[in-house]
C-alpha cells in the first residue's frame, strides 16, 4: 500500500521517517519530495508498506505530533479517491485556452505597440 504522508517538518530527514515508519512494519520505499534547487522539505512525502503494517501505521501516526506539527498519513488510493469525488461535486472548471505573450482579443487594439508624436506622417 502507498502511503501520503503531510504537514513535516521540514528538518525530518529520510532516515528519521524511516526510522518512524517502520516501527510499525517493513518499508519498502520512503521519498520526501523537495525543491530542486534548494532541497529543502516540501513537508509532504509518500512511502510504501505491506498492506497490514500500513494500516498499522496509519492508525498509529495520523495525527501524531512531531517536533510541533500533527502530521497526516493516509493511504494515498483513498485520498486520490476522496479528491476525484470532491472534484466531481465541485464541477470541473471550463479549460481556458491558452494565450501567448499579451492577451490576445480579436481586433487587435492591444498590440502592444507605442507611437510616439503627434501626427501621422510628420
Amino acid at each position: 500500500m502507498k502511503l501520503s504522508i503531510g504537514n513535516l517538518p521540514q528538518s525530518l530527514t529520510d532516515d528519521a521517517l524511516e526510522k518512524l515508519l517502520s516501527a510499525h512494519g517493513k518499508v519498502i520505499h520512503l521519498q520526501i519530495k523537495r525543491d530542486k534547487l534548494t532541497k529543502v522539505s516540501l513537508g509532504y512525502g509518500t512511502a510504501e508498506m505491506a498492506d497490514a503494517d500500513a494500516e498499522k501505521a496509519i492508525a498509529n501516526l495520523n495525527g501524531k505530533e512531531l517536533e510541533g506539527k500533527k502530521i497526516v498519513v493516509v493511504n494515498q488510493e483513498e485520498l486520490t479517491k476522496a479528491q476525484n469525488e470532491a472534484q466531481k461535486k465541485k464541477g470541473s472548471p471550463a479549460v481556458a485556452k491558452p494565450t501567448f505573450g499579451r492577451n490576445q482579443t480579436s481586433g487587435g487594439g492591444n498590440t502592444g505597440v507605442q507611437r510616439r508624436g503627434g501626427s501621422r506622417g510628420s
